[in-house]
């Protein structure tokens, strides 16, 4: 009878948390970003990128196929801060600005098989370290005016703030639903990102990675401190970008499908985590410093990205 009872209020006990959970978000919940001054995160974030095409022989002196595999990392320190309006600029109210400081940057570039050489591929992400950049988050939930806090002249390539850019600013957060949702809630939304290169040999070319996505709440949980939101992002996708590695200098631009995930903090408002993988089918193929696409070439882009919480440094 002892077991009976026992193993009867532990059901009782399973129920009624069931039920606790459910009443819990029963009501739909407000996504929000919460940006209190002051308050600095800590996070990782990591990108891969690999290139293929058929025709080796219309970019480099090599006949077959050609693949490059660029990928690398860095921490970032980002602090929210008072933004800092330009000499007769007025700051939309409700905008914020954020400070992020670099470190442990670092890049590896794969060409043709053979992991290049710091003399072959100069342009590595720690020529970043212990460097800031800034930008503003505006009421509606965008990034503008992301520069850096150094001069430009300094890094060696000017448009790696470009790529870092086109890495860094897709990740940092989704389009916000414009009602409360629920477990099993979707909606739409569109967001674009796009920075001018620098480069001479570019021309008036720009970096650009544009979404239209449908969202979908996958799953909400109850923490022990927050409440946390996770939300899958799957996409119809515009990718325009430069690579340049070894004998390999491209300009490459076509459209695609992503699919992705976020994870929110919902109480506090903070983004926890993000990955994200995009398929860039037949891009058009440009090589640096002439203006015709190549013809009669197959070329794919796959592109991963990832960025995660790794700590709250002050709240």
């Amino acid at each position: 009878m002892r077991g009976l009872k026992g193993l009867f209020l532990g059901c009782l006990m399973a129920v009624f948390a069931i039920a606790s959970a459910t009443e819990t978000f029963g009501e739909p919940v407000t996504l929000e970003l919460k940006y209190p001054m002051g308050r600095k995160l800590r996070y990782k974030n990591k990108y891969a990128l690999e290139y293929y095409s058929n025709r080796a022989e219309l970019i480099i002196m090599s006949a077959g196929s050609m693949r490059v595999n660029v990928d690398g990392e860095w921490r970032s320190i980002e602090e929210v801060i008072v933004p800092v309006a330009l000499p007769s600029e007025e700051v939309p109210e409700g905008t914020i600005g954020i400070r992020a400081t670099i470190n442990s940057g670092a890049s590896r570039a794969i060409f043709l098989g053979e992991r290049q050489t710091y003399e072959q591929y100069p342009f590595t992400l720690d020529l970043f370290n212990d460097r800031s950049f800034t930008w503003r988050i505006t009421p509606d939930i965008r990034v503008g005016n992301f520069e850096p806090e150094f001069p430009a002249f300094k890094i060696d390539r000017l448009d790696l703030i470009t790529d870092l850019y086109q890495m860094w600013v897709p990740n940092m957060f989704p389009v916000l639903p414009d009602k409360p949702v629920s477990q099993g809630d979707s909606w739409t939304g569109e967001h674009r990102y796009e920075r001018p290169f620098a480069s001479m040999v570019m021309g008036k070319k720009k970096a650009l990675v544009a979404f239209k996505s449908t969202f979908h709440v996958k799953e909400i949980k109850d923490r022990k401190d927050r409440v946390e939101m996770t939300i899958t992002e799957n996409s119809e996708i515009e990718y325009q970008g430069w690579l340049d590695v070894s004998a390999a200098s491209i300009y490459y631009g076509g459209k695609g499908t992503s699919g992705g995930q976020w994870v929110i903090d919902v109480t506090n408002g903070i983004v926890l985590e993000h990955k994200i993988h995009l398929d860039v089918d037949r891009p058009e193929i440009i090589k640096a410093g002439t203006t015709e696409p190549l013809s009669d070439v197959h070329a794919e882009i796959k592109i991963d990205m990832e960025r995660k919480l790794e700590k709250i440094e002050t709240k």
